[in-house]
């Protein structure tokens, strides 16, 4: 019997052809829009998440007027006495502009024989010469510059006019896109030359703790020490850039939320009466003897075909649109609309809590259209539907 049901469900849906389709586009373009911005959004929050889990657990850096200062390598020192705190040392690291590319590549000095932050430095530093005048890039950026320059070394243009040709002395392969497609790992005195930064001063200080649960009030001490400082711990960071994501996808799901509350207009207008056609069907079907049960049975099986297809087709078009194509147009609204940033491509992460409140959300409202109208229809006496 439930297999007939459904047969006629399918068939009822294949009747009112047109009307079946259309609603099945709205329902799509809506979950498209939908998915789409939790697909990015999801995407560049795990590379935030990468990024800030390889950072330091403090980062101290000199703020002036509201603006981003070169600090005293001798902080470090005065920070490493502070008890709580493992390692400090200052960071060499700066944004260089590639004119070519027109992007922006994030250089890092480093000394090899130091412990290193992150892990992908860890493994990029294992087999480097011992000199000076060395890089290490991503492997995406070092495909891009051989494809340019046919060699494996690159000149970078310095503050004084002058250039420095750097060997590509090796690649490492990190988990973030973001970084594999705009680091440069260099030594100490290279990276100076290349950011400007003069001798005794840094770009920021990188303090370690060794116990999660007194890092703020690490913090606190380093602040009172040194006013003229922004301190900012990796729990800090990370909340900051998930409030950019969130505030840039709230924007769209407000556009979402006036397109639902239309769709949830229709629904309630669907929700009020039938159309004389399913009104006409209905009685039919009451009068060749099936129940009030079977004729709300049956709306409802057109509701979830017309639903769940709608679902996986809009989050399938939403995978192809944002990991296949690398959502054109909307991940710019994202990341920026400047050229001055390295191009990455979208890790691939399924936001399941937030599909999951988009089915819980449209399935049960577009079934309870269906299906209230059929029950008011379906005790509604045959003869008189007929007339």
């Amino acid at each position: 019997m439930k297999a007939g049901l459904f047969e006629l469900a399918l068939s009822s849906l294949s009747g009112r052809r047109s009307k079946s389709i259309f609603v099945f586009l709205i329902l799509t373009l809506l979950i498209f829009i939908c998915s789409s911005v939790f697909f990015i959004t999801a995407s560049l929050r795990a590379e935030s998440v990468y990024s800030a889990d390889a950072a330091a657990d403090i980062t101290v850096r000199t703020d002036r007027g509201g603006r981003t200062e070169l600090i005293k390598e001798s902080y470090a020192e005065e920070i490493l006495l502070i008890p709580g705190v493992e390692y400090a040392a200052p960071m060499y690291t700066g944004l260089y502009h590639f004119e070519y590319l027109k992007s922006n590549l994030i250089i890092v000095g480093i000394d090899p024989f130091a412990e290193q932050y992150s892990e992908d430095f860890s493994k990029a530093v294992t087999k480097l010469p011992s000199t000076t005048n060395w890089m290490v890039t991503g492997e995406k950026l070092s495909e891009t510059l051989k494809a340019m320059y046919n060699k494996q070394s690159f000149s970078f243009a310095l503050p004084n006019g002058e250039y420095l040709e750097l060997p590509v002395a090796g690649t490492f392969k990190p988990a973030s896109q973001m970084m594999s497609s705009s680091a440069i790992l260099t030594d100490i005195d290279s990276a100076r030359q290349i950011l400007g930064i003069p001798e005794g001063r840094a770009s920021y200080i990188a303090v370690y703790t060794g116990n999660p649960d007194e890092t703020d009030n690490i913090a606190q001490k380093i602040a009172g020490m040194y006013p003229d400082t922004r301190v900012t711990t990796k729990k800090q960071r990370l909340a900051a850039e998930g409030n950019l994501f969130d505030f840039r996808s709230g924007v769209f799901m407000l556009i979402f939320s006036v397109s639902l509350f239309t769709f949830f207009i229709i629904v309630f207008d669907r929700a009020s009466g039938l159309t004389a056609e399913e009104r006409r069907e209905t009685a039919i079907l009451k009068a060749v003897g099936y129940a009030p049960s079977d004729i709300i049975t049956v709306r409802l099986y057109e509701a979830l075909i017309i639903s769940v297809l709608a679902i996986l087709t809009a989050v399938s078009l939403a995978m192809l649109y944002v990991y296949g194509m690398q959502a054109p147009l909307l991940k710019s609204v994202f990341t920026g609309y400047s050229y001055l940033r390295p191009e990455f491509a979208l890790p691939f992460v399924f936001p399941a809590r937030e599909m999951a409140l988009t089915c819980l959300t449209v399935i049960p409202v577009y079934a309870a259209a269906v299906i209230i109208p059929a029950w008011r229809a379906s005790v509604t006496d045959a003869h008189e539907s007929l007339r």
